[in-house]
């Protein structure tokens, strides 16, 4: 049951996801709206206005898979997108996701400039999910009333959130005190030799006994600019594991400077080697825009520090990030290398990152290696390294892996 214009499943299939969704569990719901799209067909006519709505679930399938790991989109009406989140997000996720990405969107089709704008409604809850749906329609109805190109909101879901994130804020408070943020560490191989090359390494953050985990959690954080002070704590706790091998950091380019200047500041205060520490970075169009990528980036180099580009091929300006950055990885977006078994677009993607990885003289890693056959194809293709549960899971300590296929 797929739509035939936007290649999403229909509206039918979407409420049969719905009905199969256990009554215990709680899921979130939204409901996007194009608004005024009459406009669009009257003015550039109805072929266009098909490509509008294509474009659309492009961009919202693409945008989506960015902020959220499980979700189901469906075109569920002539100008409607619904959609079901599975994981506990907070509010301030969903309205920062719509701020940035879906209140106004502008497409070239041939030779035409289109801007549309959206409304939003959401609702969550368990149970009885056709009621909670129309929760969601009627959030929509007031946001259309409220003078559109807005997201609303059911005000049940909204004082519910409201209780979950302070009690969230309090625990990533009192974590943040004490200090109770370890590193967990998630093998990286080699891929020919099936040999240790390093680590990524990962926060766990804990609060009385209890390890606060998810994207909830993270997103809150996030949302409290909480995230530099956790990194900082992450990284002054795995100082003691700088060692022989390659350990991966992740920083938040939300916060970018902030954090450069916290590790460069640990960095001279214990006079660390870097040499082996290799900070992610993921596309942020602002560094490569206002040309200080190049500078900022040698910094990394004056402190011997690596730099790996995480999810390549996930946004449009990481091949100018090979070209202005001096990177040394390039991590391959893991939901292009999940499915390159099966999926011979995405083994394509692959192969031809693995190309121009290759003509830059960068090594390739390969994230979300599940099992031995992707494993397999990864190496067979000349990716460089592999990380995924495959290869190991996160551990308390550098576990040693050897991979003999």
């Amino acid at each position: 049951m797929v739509d035939e214009i936007t290649g999403l499943p229909s509206r039918k299939a979407f409420f049969q996801e719905l009905s199969k969704v256990e009554p215990s569990k709680s899921v979130i719901l939204i409901i996007f709206d194009i608004d005024d799209f009459r406009f669009v067909n009257f003015s550039h006519g109805y072929q266009i206005g098909d490509k509008v709505l294509k474009a659309t679930a492009t961009h919202l399938q693409r945008t989506l898979s960015k902020y959220f790991a499980n979700f189901f989109l469906a075109r569920t009406g002539a100008n409607q997108f619904s959609v079901i989140l599975y994981d506990e997000v907070p509010l301030t996720r969903i309205e920062d996701f719509f701020n940035r990405h879906v209140h106004l969107i502008e497409f070239k089709l041939k030779d035409e400039f289109i801007r549309i704008t959206i409304s939003g409604g959401v609702s969550s809850g368990s149970g009885k999910l056709p009621e909670i749906y129309s929760q969601a329609e009627d959030a929509l109805y007031k946001a259309k009333r409220q003078g559109k190109n807005t997201i609303v909101v059911y005000e049940s879901f909204s004082l519910r959130d409201a209780a979950k994130f302070r009690e969230v804020r309090q625990k990533l408070m009192e974590a943040i005190r004490s200090r109770t943020i370890y590193p967990y560490f998630q093998p990286i191989v080699s891929l020919r030799t099936g040999e240790i090359y390093g680590y990524e390494v990962l926060a766990r953050i804990y609060c009385g006994g209890e390890v606060l985990k998810g994207d909830y959690v993270f997103s809150v954080a996030d949302s409290l600019a909480l995230t530099p002070d956790i990194d900082r704590i992450l990284f002054l706790n795995a100082i003691k594991y700088f060692g022989p091998y390659k350990l991966f950091f992740n920083l938040s380019m939300k916060y970018f400077f902030r954090e450069l200047t916290t590790i460069f500041h640990v960095a001279k205060k214990y006079s660390l080697d870097l040499s082996n520490v290799i900070f992610e970075v993921t596309e942020s169009q602002k560094l490569v825009e206002e040309g200080i990528a190049v500078s900022l980036f040698r910094l990394f180099k004056e402190f011997s520090a690596g730099i790996a580009i995480d999810d390549f091929g996930a946004g449009y300006s990481n091949f100018m990030y090979l070209k202005k950055i001096p990177a040394d990885v390039v991590k391959i977006d893991g939901a292009f290398v999940k499915d390159a078994v099966d999926d011979l677009r995405d083994l394509t993607i692959v192969k031809s990152i693995v190309e121009v990885a290759r003509a830059f003289k960068l090594r390739t890693l390969a994230e979300f290696i599940e099992n031995e056959e992707t494993y397999r194809l990864m190496r067979s293709i000349g990716v460089s390294l592999g990380q995924g549960y495959f290869i190991g899971k996160p551990e308390p300590e550098p576990k040693e892996v050897k991979i003999e296929i």
